[in-house]
């Protein structure tokens, strides 16, 4: 059994809707560009020391995240669909040392301008899990939120700095 189709919907899809004040183009490259995604793309307390990204159709993302610990969280990935600047689609997942995936999940963002200012669609839906993901997953929308909170923090600062 899978917690995609035994778990109760909390833990099986998130949906965050966030604005920024920023142009699409930017918040676009804020999802794009390796060196802005690790600053960002974690939950509170965390880094992402590794970002790799092949930023096409089918390329390959792998990504660690480093806890207050100090252990390293590594997944992978693949983009699904890229349709600058207004949809971005990937998949990650975390593979277990047995090569079994623990959990994947596919991401989605749509990025809409208005005024100057870019809201954000964000949905995350897991494709497959095992049981023992529960865990992890109880905690996605927590922390989804706080990246994304990261993020907003970050376009503020790019911003300000004028880039």
């Amino acid at each position: 059994m899978t917690v995609a189709a035994a778990s109760p919907e909390q833990l099986r899809r998130v949906s965050i809707v966030r604005s920024f004040d920023a142009p699409r183009a930017l918040v676009w490259k804020m999802w794009t560009d390796p060196a802005h995604v690790g600053v960002w793309f974690s939950p509170e307390h965390f880094t992402t020391p590794v970002v790799r990204m092949d930023v096409r159709p089918g390329g390959a993302i792998h990504m660690v995240m480093r806890a207050p610990d100090g252990s390293d969280h590594p997944f992978d990935g693949r983009f699904v669909e890229l349709d600058e600047p207004g949809r971005l689609v990937m998949r990650t997942w975390i593979t277990l040392p047995d090569g079994a995936i623990w959990f994947e999940v596919e991401h989605t963002a749509r990025f809409e301008e208005a005024d100057g200012r870019t809201v954000m669609q964000f949905e995350a839906v897991v494709i497959q899990a095992r049981e023992d993901a529960i865990g992890p997953l109880s905690g996605m929308e927590t922390g989804w939120s706080q990246s994304l909170d990261k993020l907003a923090a970050h376009i503020r600062a790019v911003t300000a700095a004028g880039g």
